[in-house]
């Protein structure tokens, strides 16, 4: 298997899940916000804790106590929202995914159904669906987000110093495409092993299911 399947597969799968890209979008814009509220609860925490050792006037850390509160509580919202909103296009998608499955199975030829142990079947309609539900929470919108976050970030970082925005965007860039990329070409043979062993699992469980009368008699 050519190294540019895997990839091409999981996209076509992506597309059968049919997401609202509304939903999608709304996801994206809370799942930033949260984010940027935690990324100001440390900057502004920091601060915070900085200015302080110096005894200035009480009033001066007023507006930053009270910005720390604010980002606290919005992290937590804003994070719940986002995984509401977030789980919901992935469970529509999953939904829409099932249906097309069902019906691409119902009208197939009976001939290349044949050839497919049901224990592939099962894996496919159950685990592998959930795989690529799971893509969308656990992949894709954390990206979009993670995106959005740190180009925001940096311009902000360069607003104070360019010197440490630039550095900033240089780390983000090692943590975030280069060490995924490698993490996702050292796991690609590992994660089609494990989808295949998974399949001969369900069909080895459904073969001992339909052959639990004989080997009770055996």
């Amino acid at each position: 298997m050519s190294a540019r399947e895997p990839r091409g597969t999981l996209r076509r799968a992506v597309r059968l899940l049919d997401v609202d890209l509304r939903r999608v979008a709304l996801a994206t814009l809370l799942g930033t916000l949260a984010l940027g509220c935690a990324v100001a609860l440390a900057a502004v925490s920091a601060w915070l804790i900085a200015r302080a050792s110096q005894m200035p006037p009480v009033l001066q850390l007023s507006v930053a106590t009270v910005a720390v509160r604010a980002f606290g509580i919005g992290r937590g919202v804003l994070r719940y929202l986002e995984r509401l909103v977030s789980h919901d296009v992935a469970l529509r998608g999953m939904t829409n995914v099932r249906t097309t499955l069902y019906e691409r199975l119902a009208a197939g030829r009976t001939a290349a159904l044949a050839g497919v142990r049901r224990g592939d079947l099962l894996a496919r309609v159950g685990a592998d669906v959930d795989t690529v539900g799971d893509v969308v929470v656990r992949g894709l919108l954390p990206a979009v987000v993670a995106v959005c976050l740190g180009v925001g970030t940096v311009v902000a970082m360069c607003a104070f110093w360019v010197p440490a925005g630039l550095a900033l965007a240089g780390c983000l860039l090692l943590a975030g495409v280069v060490a995924p990329a490698l993490a996702a070409r050292a796991s690609r043979t590992t994660e089609r092993h494990a989808a295949d062993a998974r399949a001969d699992l369900s069909a080895t469980a459904l073969g001992l299911l339909d052959d639990a009368g004989p080997l009770a008699v055996a």
